[in-house]
């Protein structure tokens, strides 16, 4: 196991670097001062600033993962990993105008709520009356159909979307199924503390393979998205290099493996 979470984390290091160098590209942020709530903030906001800033997201996340995986917390990386998932959701969701040369009301409804402070009155947060419009995540999801439409029939698509938003789920709400995965051993009993030595860890780690995949495949759209094509390069560089590492290039087709999958 050493030598994988040692590889993954090199991995992520350089994908963390990959960002950075995305970052002195970009116009940065200003500090505001305001004597109630010091913050950074961007003057010009865009979808493709919403991209880049939940890559950023992605990443941190996936970092943490690294060092709950060297503890063993399984459970908690499970409630990060939907956390991954919705990210990397929204990204594809941004990508592109769904309406011709237009972003969609629901994709600039999504902007708008994410650009939106968190407190509308922020000397009195018990006064602030902030209300967040979400965009329903099945309408997320089905973005993904609409792009992955070349590889996978868009209902399939979407609904393996909605599958894996609901497999993670039980891991943030603490469902019964997920709590009981915690049970194991002779004589039984709940792992507290972490499950390392656990078959627990391989399902873990090989989702966090996956989960790094995606990731470096999702950074080469954000940079492609931003224009820096010097970057997009250097990424698609890594995901080669990752893919013949770990033997993860795909041989099929998505729709091939997802009708193997529906006969198990």
């Amino acid at each position: 196991m050493e030598i994988e979470v040692v590889y993954l984390e090199k991995i992520m290091g350089r994908l963390e670097n990959i960002y950075h160098q995305m970052e002195m590209q970009m116009t940065p942020p200003v500090y505001i001062d305001d004597g109630v709530y010091p913050r950074f903030r961007y003057k010009t906001l865009s979808d493709s600033l919403a991209c880049y800033l939940k890559g950023i997201k992605l990443i941190s996340t996936l970092n943490a993962c690294m060092v709950l995986l060297r503890k063993g917390y399984t459970q908690e990386i499970g409630a990060l990993c939907r956390m991954i998932s919705d990210f990397h959701n929204e990204i594809f969701f941004l990508l592109i105008p769904q309406e011709g040369d237009n972003f969609s009301k629901d994709q600039i409804r999504f902007l708008e709520d994410f650009f939106k402070e968190e407190l509308d009155k922020p000397d009195n947060p018990l006064q602030s009356k902030q209300k967040r419009d979400n965009v329903p995540v099945r309408k997320i999801h089905a973005t993904f159909g609409k792009l992955a439409k070349n590889e996978l029939n868009p209902s399939d698509a979407q609904e393996l979307m909605h599958t894996i938003h609901q497999a993670f789920s039980g891991y943030v709400h603490g469902a019964y199924p997920h709590i009981m995965e915690m049970c194991g051993g002779i004589p039984p009993r709940f792992h507290m503390s972490g499950m390392l030595d656990t078959p627990r860890i391989d399902a873990c780690r090989s989702q966090l393979f996956g989960d790094i995949h995606r990731v470096i495949m999702v950074t080469v759209l954000v940079a492609r998205r931003l224009g820096f094509t010097d970057i997009e390069k250097s990424t698609k560089e890594l995901l080669d290099e990752f893919e013949k590492d770990t033997n993860s290039r795909p041989t099929q087709k998505a729709d091939a493996m997802l009708r193997q999958m529906k006969k198990k």
